[in-house]
């Protein structure tokens, strides 16, 4: 059994759906552990019987508003972004936790990841290549900074070592420091104290090589595990990353299925949305490559 921890709320609700159809895709026995804001009782009776459908179990948590109003938060991000610090406090009588951001895809097995031993460790990730250092919290160097992603937790050493109480301590003296949300607040209180993990267990945008044409994508992802749409998100008209096509697919094996892919649509970014689709085009044929190469000499 794998213990799956997602926080969401109506926002995200495809995306979340879209993330556990892909789970289903490629695992089986998944016990999901939901932190949830603003979904009404109709919808969450439907994630259940969903759940329950494809042999798996779920159990819904809430947490302190009140307390979580307090943080800081930037650009798109809303206070939701912090229940991911709640889990290990939550969620009771098992060892391991694997957490997900619902901006991910799981396009291969679990198993491996949630196997990985931790040794001392209460948490391994993967190292954010985007952001790589954060002076502000005292991460100088880089390949010391983690992307909050994905968290395999260790929840008896992550409370033993009161990870989530410190990390609330911390973003409450310190909402200046803070400049990616949750991360920077874990960042900050398990410096040097996580272990790295291959980045094919949350494959953030900045580790896709650039102008990977299509015919390379099944060979790209067959040792991947964990997709993860950092910055440019599947569901938005201008996204960049060319595995968008992936959340479409799933959020069509769920019960979403009918539900619109795209909520951003604006005809002002029309002539954007072709240039992306222009190069990419141009990414996928070699034979205007090659034109394009003698032309230039």
């Amino acid at each position: 059994m794998i213990h799956l921890a997602i926080a969401f709320d109506n926002n995200y609700l495809m995306p979340f759906y879209a993330l556990v159809a892909s789970i289903f895709e490629n695992n089986t026995q998944n016990h999901f552990h939901c932190i949830i804001r603003n979904i009404d009782s109709k919808e969450k009776q439907e994630i259940i019987d969903y759940i329950a459908k494809n042999q798996s179990e779920i159990n819904f948590y809430e947490v302190d508003e009140t307390l979580i109003s307090q943080f800081v938060t930037r650009s798109h991000w809303n206070t939701s972004v912090y229940y991911k610090m709640f889990f290990p406090l939550l969620v009771q009588n098992i060892d391991k936790l694997l957490y997900l951001d619902t901006d991910m895809l799981v396009v291969g097995s679990l198993k491996a990841l949630y196997e990985t031993g931790l040794g001392n460790y209460p948490l391994a990730a993967v190292y954010d290549n985007y952001v790589k250092t954060q002076p502000d919290i005292g991460i100088d160097k880089e390949e010391a900074y983690f992307n909050s992603g994905m968290l395999l937790i260790d929840i008896k050493k992550w409370n033993a070592q009161k990870i989530s109480e410190n990390a609330i301590d911390f973003l409450q003296k310190n909402p200046e420091k803070i400049k990616f949300v949750d991360q920077c607040a874990l960042n900050a209180v398990l410096k040097d104290n996580w272990q790295r993990v291959s980045e094919k267990y949350n494959l953030i945008y900045s580790y896709i090589p650039e102008n990977l044409p299509k015919s390379q994508f099944k060979e790209f992802l067959s040792d991947k595990s964990v997709l993860h749409f950092t910055l440019q998100r599947p569901w938005t008209l201008l996204c960049k990353n060319r595995f968008r096509y992936l959340y479409r697919d799933f959020l069509q094996k769920s019960p979403k299925k009918n539900q619109k892919v795209i909520f951003d649509f604006q005809l002002k970014d029309i002539l954007k949305f072709f240039k992306i689709r222009l190069i990419e085009f141009y990414t996928d044929n070699l034979f205007l490559q090659k034109i394009w190469r003698k032309i230039k000499l």
